[in-house]
């Protein structure tokens, strides 16, 4: 089975198909989910909320080679729950995922029974961020908006997997453990091998 076959028999039908990307940020204890539309949105299982032309996304490319992109999110015309996320977002956003989808819509049914802009298919990941830091801005009360930049999955590429080969991460993980306490005595040592 291929990707998208309600999508593709539309379009060979002769139907105008369109699509509109949604976005899910996994902020803690707040995940919010907004698509380019107005209004809600059913797909997937999920609501989303619409923000029409509010919500704008800048730097959307893939990784190519050994280049870990950013991107930024910017919403504007927010409510207050946003607003209060934003001043408090430090614990609330770093490291968290911000996946972009791709829906795609009947534009144009061919069946009178069949809503204009019905949903084809289910939507469709198109890219995962990792959420970095989320800014504030206001020009008077009515205008407001939030600036979110996002790093690519490879940016934290050269971390080492379960922390630093030092003493003190290791106690972190592992209290009294004493196995890595003479480590940093070994920077920059010679050692000589074989000893005859």
């Amino acid at each position: 089975m291929g990707f998208f076959p309600e999508t593709i028999a539309a379009k060979l039908a002769g139907r105008t198909v369109a699509a509109s990307l949604l976005v899910h940020m996994d902020f803690r204890e707040t995940p919010r989910r907004f698509w380019f539309g107005f209004g809600d949105l059913e797909a997937g299982g999920e609501t989303w909320q619409g923000t029409g032309e509010l919500i704008q996304i800048d730097g959307l490319e893939q990784p190519i080679g050994t280049v870990a992109p950013k991107t930024t999110f910017t919403l504007s015309g927010i409510d207050a729950t946003l607003v209060t996320l934003a001043r408090n977002a430090s614990d609330r956003v770093k490291d968290r995922r911000a996946t972009i989808y791709i829906q795609f819509f009947d534009v144009t049914p061919d069946d009178a029974s069949v809503q204009p802009w019905s949903l084809l298919d289910e939507p469709f990941a198109i890219s995962t961020w990792l959420m970095d830091q989320m800014t504030y801005t206001a020009q008077g009360p009515g205008q407001r908006a939030i600036a979110l930049t996002a790093e690519s999955l490879w940016t934290n590429r050269r971390r080492p997997a379960f922390g630093l080969y030092t003493d003190r991460d290791q106690n972190k993980r592992f209290p009294g453990d004493r196995g890595l306490e003479q480590v940093v005595d070994l920077v920059s040592k010679t050692i000589r091998w074989p000893v005859y």
